[in-house]
């Protein structure tokens, strides 16, 4: 009686709180992740499993660094909280936390606005001149993980990623993967092949679809990023809760299946905080994908899931029909440190569930319209590493900070540009800024572009007395170098007096081997030097 009655209060609040738009994590009451230490589970350990619990589910296999992930449900949850206490002191597991659910409603789009215009983002990012440069040559695949698609729209019916190795409706797993049937895409939420509408939802994972990918000269409707470009249809959220463990799914079922890039634009702040969701992430960037996501529509200053140095983070400008307010960061946008790169989002004109096409605004917007971006930057450039792909975004974006003084290094390396990033010259990585911060002691170098993760070595700055003498052990890392990483912070470890950081710049280098334009001349080469005072 006790955990139906806990169980009849956990589907209330969902309902009751199923319209709020900040939404909030909480704990599953009977679920638990669980991350074992070492290789995978024996079958002794299996069967134990089978006789202790409800049910149990891989979710991630082994690898080098960190044992198998299961999903366990117990029976009540008073078993389910003895056995995350008994996780704390055993020596077999990593971690283990309830699975995380979120509450709310996790989808970050403002409400739609009709006076703005159609597709105003193509002219904005020069779509039109890097048509006419190039339609793209190879299929990229960009998983977009949402609300569900309408499958049959006019404009995105053709623009679906097929599973060629899977014969449809004869309920058999044909390629192996785990999934029977999955012709085109996956419902995590469901639990099924179908990740089209149904019900109240479809309409933002539609919308969504349709920026990325809308049909080219078909006629119909708006277009896309480029006519190579597919979608992977992947619906995590809908009619149940949406939970860790339907992320993790998801974006493992993107990585394992050809997908090249991940679009999520969902309110991720409280689900980052949780082990499954990073480990989610983790697979998927380890795998090779890059892994955008909406920066959030709180008008917030380094948000939560800024933290996650794996994601590729898009702030939202305007797009609408008044060209004066172009490139300003949309009033309801996230923006920080943290943030990688800004896109338009404030309206955008795509597909709806309806099969019409409506305006919807929003970082939602942002994120995969700088996905799509990425996706044509790979499309022409098929040999390409998703560093060298990043690159070409990041610096052939145009810059913003201009315009938008308040927010000056707020807004990542600039607003999209579709034609700079396909055709023009890869600009070197560079600093946008750097500072000592001397109540924690700590050395901050906020970087323009994208490093080369090979090459890169922290040996490559160095710290000098005002004498020109170097201080052996001066400086110390903090955090580690990733995609999404745009601030190096080192601990100075000097006595007080003046001193000078120097960057050498070959130890700097971007995916394409042009060094760190350290003296900001627009060149290559040249070092970067602050000069700072301990006290």
């Amino acid at each position: 009686m006790k955990f139906s009655l806990f169980g009849l209060l956990f589907l209330g609040l969902i309902t009751s709180s199923f319209a709020s738009t900040e939404g909030r994590v909480v704990d599953h009451p009977t679920e638990v992740i669980v991350a074992f230490k070492g290789g995978p589970l024996n079958q002794k350990h299996l069967d134990a499993f089978k006789t202790r619990f409800k049910s149990f589910k891989r979710l991630l296999p082994a690898n080098s660094k960190r044992g198998e992930i299961y999903k366990v449900e117990d029976y009540t949850v008073a078993k389910a909280n003895r056995l995350l206490e008994i996780t704390k002191n055993s020596d077999a597991i990593l971690w283990a936390e309830a699975n995380p659910v979120f509450i709310g409603n996790p989808m970050e789009f403002a409400p739609n606005d009709p006076e703005y215009g159609k597709q105003h983002h193509h002219t904005i990012i020069q779509s039109e001149k890097a048509w006419d440069y190039s339609m793209g040559e190879a299929e990229v695949i960009v998983a977009v993980t949402d609300d569900g698609y309408k499958m049959d729209h006019e404009d995105l019916a053709g623009i679906y990623h097929i599973n060629e190795g899977e014969i449809p409706g004869n309920n058999i797993d044909d390629d192996g993967n785990g999934y029977i049937d999955d012709v085109s895409g996956w419902n995590f939420n469901e639990g099924n092949n179908n990740p089209g509408v149904k019900g109240w939802n479809g309409s933002h994972g539609t919308h969504c679809a349709g920026i990325v990918a809308a049909d080219f000269d078909n006629g119909k409707g708006v277009v896309g990023h480029g006519p190579k470009i597919k979608v992977m249809p992947l619906k995590f959220y809908g009619s149940k809760s949406w939970t860790g463990e339907m992320i993790m799914e998801t974006y493992k079922y993107a990585a394992d299946n050809g997908a090249k890039i991940i679009t999520t634009s969902y309110n991720v702040d409280g689900m980052s905080k949780k082990k499954i969701y990073q480990e989610a992430v983790a697979y998927a960037y380890n795998k090779g994908l890059i892994i955008f996501n909406s920066a959030g529509n709180g008008n917030a200053e380094q948000s939560p899931r800024t933290k996650n140095t794996q994601l590729i983070l898009v702030a939202s400008t305007q797009s609408g029909s008044d060209a004066t307010k172009h490139d300003l960061r949309s009033k309801f946008s996230n923006y920080g440190y943290g943030v990688d790169i800004a896109a338009p989002g404030n309206p955008i004109y795509s597909t709806s569930k309806t099969g019409k096409y409506v305006d919807m605004s929003g970082t939602s917007m942002a994120a995969p319209n700088a996905a799509g971006v990425a996706a044509l930057i790979w499309s022409v450039n098929p040999e390409y590493t998703r560093e060298q792909v990043l690159a070409r975004l990041m610096l052939g974006a145009d810059e913003i900070d201009g315009i938008n003084s308040s927010y000056k290094h707020k807004l990542g390396n600039g607003r999209v540009n579709s034609f700079k990033s396909i055709a023009q010259e890869v600009k070197a990585p560079t600093v946008r800024q750097a500072w000592y911060a001397g109540g924690n002691k700590t050395l901050n170098i906020h970087l323009q572009g994208i490093l080369d993760v090979k090459s890169f070595t922290r040996g490559g700055i160095v710290l000098e007395s005002d004498k020109g003498e170097l201080i052996d052990g001066g400086l110390k890392a903090i955090n580690k170098y990733e995609l999404g990483t745009n601030i190096l912070r080192y601990q100075v470890n000097a006595e007080a007096g003046n001193y000078r950081v120097r960057m050498i710049s070959r130890a700097f280098k971007g995916p394409f081997g042009n060094e760190l334009d350290g003296d900001r001349d627009g060149t290559p080469g040249g070092e970067f030097m602050l000069d700072f005072e301990v006290e």
